[in-house]
């Protein structure tokens, strides 16, 4: 079996990075000053987070092994178990979180960067175009495929870990 993934497939870095990168989101970087002024027990925070979060693994990982035709994750789960409308609800839901999403971390680069070019928290039009080309770049590099973003996946990974290991 050879070790190099087949085109159109992630590599075992690539999908370590990509868990790790879902893991290591805006929050890390942004939450804890937020979460400062409540002290320590902004930790017990970060712990139900993490539980929830490995739950939430675990439960999709026992409905994928339970819907064999599981092609579109929870809206396919849903549909399975509470039929068409209900997939369709999660549908539609899971793309307004991801627009969503995409707002709030288009917001959190740019917040993050007007550490390093002020010019951002001066000039709005400056930080709106951006954000919209870091939300454009990233569409470009998702639409050339899969191993296209894996490859951006590692880099932002990489990118992501250095800050913290060398605190």
């Amino acid at each position: 079996m050879s070790s190099k993934p087949s085109k159109g497939k992630l590599g075992i870095w690539m999908a370590t990075s990509l868990v790790i990168g879902n893991m290591i989101g805006a929050g890390v970087f942004m939450m804890p000053a937020a979460l400062a002024e409540y002290g320590g027990i902004s930790i017990l925070g970060w712990l139900a987070s993490s539980i929830g979060a490995i739950l939430l693994a675990l439960v999709f990982s026992r409905l994928s092994k339970m819907v064999r035709d599981n092609n579109g994750g929870p809206y396919a789960f849903a549909r399975h178990g509470f039929g068409d409308y209900v997939g369709f609800m999660v549908a539609w839901g899971y793309w307004i979180a991801v627009w969503t999403a995409v707002a709030a971390l288009s917001i959190a680069f740019v917040s993050a960067m007007s550490i390093f070019f002020p010019v951002f928290n001066q000039e709005p039009v400056v930080a709106l175009m951006t954000g919209l080309s870091a939300i454009w770049f990233l569409s470009w590099v998702n639409s050339r495929g899969v191993r296209s973003s894996g490859k951006m996946q590692v880099l932002t990974t990489i990118l992501k870990l250095s800050p913290i290991l060398v605190i």
